[in-house]
């Protein structure tokens, strides 16, 4: 499981040009799941994720701690082999059905720490980022 974090101001998704979920300050997490992960691997990247501490100007308070929101984008391109040649292989992505219910669970389990809101799993989204620092980061488990 890999994930992109970004700290942001402002950060939405939309579906046909219609909005699908907005967040004001928080992270824009975009996550993409691996064929080897499993239940143990979702709670430990959830409680990462919400308790990392890439806020204030000492990175000393969480998206918990400044009672922010999660936007939860699924993308199955993060766990791209991009080692070889120039075009991705994908060898290593959680098959969609399978993924589905992963992103689902990474949903519910995030909601467990802070609000959380999501895009549309399959669908061609538009995200919008208004990023914070910037500070992005990648998180693998």
């Amino acid at each position: 499981m890999k994930a992109v974090i970004q700290r942001v101001k402002y950060s939405s998704v939309k579906v046909e040009n219609k909005l699908i979920n907005e967040i004001n300050d928080g992270l824009n997490v975009l996550i993409g799941f691996e064929k080897d992960d499993n239940d143990e691997k979702i709670a430990k990247m959830a409680k990462k994720i919400a308790n990392l501490r890439i806020f204030d100007e000492k990175f000393s308070k969480s998206v918990i701690d400044i009672n922010g929101e999660i936007l939860l984008i699924p993308n199955f391109t993060i766990p791209a082999i991009t080692k070889k040649g120039t075009r991705p292989n994908f060898q290593n992505s959680m098959p969609p059905l399978e993924a589905k219910n992963f992103y689902d669970k990474m949903i519910n389990e995030l909601n467990l720490y802070v609000p959380t809101k999501s895009g549309i799993f399959g669908a061609d989204m538009e995200v919008s980022i208004v990023n914070n620092g910037p500070v992005t980061l990648i998180l693998e488990v």
